[in-house]
């Protein structure tokens, strides 16, 4: 059968497009075969059933994150620049909700697609351009693993060092810049990791469960520690608090790079709230382990410097130099844990 168009009196003689026309043997169906490049286990969509980042996950990976070395710090430095224990807070406080707000947005677009940022990243990027935004978050990444391990093992020697002190003679010479038992505890810091991730997002999902609680833990009985040896009495700040438009820009200046700090991390939240079963469990996790956590933070951080500055006229730059004036072993590993 044959169908005529006419148009302007001119008439074609086409085949007809009725299904009786095709064969049945004929058929225009492809196999997909998906692109290894593009596509694979760790790229694919999560199911929905089974997403096991409840809210408490959500609460302790940032329970994990938020008290760190590092951040110490930083904190430690909004101290150290003559900012008192209230404008602290509220710096910090400032840049926990800016983080919080955006940390929820990219958890819902991860939480709805079930994707990675790698792949999320194709939405603007394309399907190749989105390599580009993806190894740079990988570097910054792998930079962020080494310094974090450096730190972690920095406590670590110092821990070794008072548990038994034989081990300070393996602690002077150099090589590469750090010193044989600097080495040994920077490896023996970066199996432990490599251990935890060879076993996926959920083996991760666990330990930070467990880790969690332990941390706020520790870290409130060392600053309950130091508030006793400062007779229960802390200096605010280091001198007269700051005062008109220089503490309102060093306040607001703390936010920013608060802010800055998790600029990496907002990126890349989809990669764990992709294993979340609902927005509602990201924003409510979300809550508690980021403005409320980041206030608690907050306060140990007041606690730690008010307490020092108060004993001996000090600041004290990072927890280590609390964990080293620690009196016994098991407040060193108090002081060293949660690194």
């Amino acid at each position: 059968m044959r169908t005529s168009l006419s148009n302007n009196n001119n008439a074609l003689d086409l085949p007809s497009l009725s299904p009786t026309s095709i064969p049945h043997d004929q058929t225009f169906e492809e196999p997909v075969v998906l692109s290894p490049r593009l596509h694979n286990k760790d790229l694919a969509p999560t199911k929905a059933e089974g997403r096991r980042w409840g809210r408490y996950s959500i609460f302790a990976l940032w329970t994990n994150d938020v008290h760190n070395i590092a951040n110490y710090s930083f904190a430690i430095g909004l101290y150290a620049l003559g900012l008192g224990g209230w404008q602290i807070l509220l710096s910090l406080g400032i840049g926990a909700a800016l983080v919080y707000c955006f940390m929820n947005l990219s958890g819902y677009m991860g939480q709805k697609t079930g994707v990675p940022f790698p792949v999320i990243s194709r939405i603007s990027f394309g399907i190749h351009g989105a390599q580009i935004p993806a190894l740079i978050r990988a570097v910054i990444a792998i930079a962020w693993f080494g310094i974090q391990t450096y730190l972690a093992s920095v406590v670590f020697r110092v821990l070794l060092t008072a548990v038994h002190p034989g081990f300070a003679e393996y602690d002077h010479n150099s090589i590469l810049g750090l010193s044989s038992l600097g080495w040994v505890c920077f490896v023996a810091i970066w199996l432990v990791q490599l251990g935890i991730l060879a076993y996926g997002m959920e083996m991760v999902r666990r330990y930070e469960a467990f880790a969690g609680p332990v941390i706020l833990l520790t870290v409130a009985a060392l600053a309950g520690w130091m508030y006793t040896q400062a007779n229960a009495t802390i200096a605010w700040s280091i001198r007269e608090p700051l005062t008109g438009g220089e503490m309102w820009r060093n306040i607001f200046a703390g936010g920013a790079l608060w802010l800055a700090i998790y600029g990496t991390l907002i990126l890349n939240f989809c990669d764990f709230a992709r294993s979340s079963p609902c927005r509602k469990t990201i924003k409510v996790g979300n809550f508690w382990g980021l403005p409320v956590n980041i206030l608690v933070f907050a306060a140990i951080t007041v606690l730690l410097c008010g307490a020092q500055f108060q004993i001996n006229g000090r600041i004290i730059e990072t927890r280590q130099k609390s964990s080293r004036r620690s009196p016994t072993p098991s407040s060193w590993c108090l002081a060293a844990w949660p690194s």
